[in-house]
């Protein structure tokens, strides 16, 4: 007998169910007793220290030994300082160079990037290249000179183990910078704070300077090294600021001295409210045919900083008082040798 087609699809109905609740409760199960994850592999764990780079302070006290170091941060100066040479540089071998410095910050190797850098500074290239060699290069004496921090391969600061008897302002003048320099790079708070045994970083100075009159700019140098520039202000045509060379006078740095304006005849003094040297005076003596025996010729402060990067002088270099002061510390009398050009 034929079975009922009826039935048959009511069977097949009923199977169809089960398997669909049999598979719900699979899943389920399955959702209910599956493995969790370990809750570390969800979550990033913040480092209990920061990266080295981050770490580094400067250090704060005068006990603390100088030691040569290699720094092993990347990336040691601020990014925004990276070389980023103009696209119209014409030198291929100082694109190299930069590139080469580059690398060398990267790597924290600092003395090698300073003088890869000075190197290139003394090839041809354009103006636009010369100021990012130049901005890098001041970026980075701010780790290798004004730092008590001594750089590894740096022949330009090193170390001194201060000896019985010895006197900052000797050191000073053996190394031929300022005592007040290696006051500050040391945190000493004065000459009178030196110690038998201690050991401080020394600068082997003298430091130097070129004038650019055209551009109003004043470039430092330790020795052959390029350290970083400052804008100044020169001679008015009726007073133009010799062009030769000068040298730091032995005596001649002054903070706040009496002057006579030799044109009216007015007396100031330090505590005039228009006193007019600003913050110090640092007198120059010339020493080549073109400026010797041309007197009162300095580099000193103002009262009037709108007037820094024009001809507003008596002959003498106005600096911005802050950079004056900077300055008043890296130059030695009777050391220090200044050429003006124009």
């Amino acid at each position: 007998m034929a079975v009922s087609g009826y039935g048959n699809n009511k069977n097949k109905v009923i199977v169809y169910y089960i398997v669909i609740g049999l598979v719900i409760v699979a899943a389920g199960i399955f959702i209910f007793y599956r493995p969790k994850k370990n809750k570390t592999e969800d979550q990033i764990q913040s480092p209990a220290t920061p990266p080295a780079a981050q770490q580094y302070q400067q250090p704060s006290g005068q006990t603390t030994h100088p030691t040569a170091v290699q720094n092993t941060a990347q990336n040691t100066t601020d990014t925004t300082n990276a070389i980023t040479p103009p696209v119209n540089s014409t030198n291929p071998r100082v694109a190299a160079m930069l590139t080469d410095a580059q690398n060398c910050i990267n790597d924290g190797k600092i003395i090698a990037a300073r003088n890869t850098l000075n190197d290139a500074l003394n090839m041809s290239m354009d103006p636009s290249t010369r100021e990012v060699v130049k901005k890098l290069m001041a970026n980075l004496a701010n780790e290798w000179l004004f730092t008590r921090v001594i750089q590894l391969g740096d022949d330009l600061c090193t170390s001194y183990k201060v000896q019985s008897g010895d006197m900052l302002s000797s050191i000073a003048a053996k190394h031929k910078v300022p005592y007040q320099l290696l006051m500050k790079i040391n945190n000493i708070p004065s000459e009178r704070a030196l110690r038998s045994g201690q050991v401080i970083k020394v600068i082997n100075g003298p430091f130097h300077v070129i004038v650019y009159k055209s551009a109003f700019i004043m470039d430092l140098y330790l020795q052959n090294i390029y350290v970083k520039s400052y804008k100044i202000g020169i001679g008015k045509e009726e007073h133009e600021t010799p062009v030769g060379l000068w040298r730091a006078k032995m005596g001649g740095k002054m903070i706040k001295p009496t002057w006579t304006d030799p044109d009216t005849g007015k007396t100031y003094h330090a505590d005039d409210p228009d006193y007019p040297l600003g913050s110090g005076w640092i007198a120059l003596e010339g020493i080549d045919s073109r400026t010797r025996g041309i007197q009162g010729i300095a580099i000193h402060g103002t009262n009037e900083e709108d007037t820094i990067g024009t001809k507003s002088s008596r002959g003498c270099m106005r600096l911005y008082n802050g950079e004056l002061t900077e300055v008043y510390d890296l130059l030695e009398p009777g050391q220090t040798e200044l050429r003006v050009v124009e």
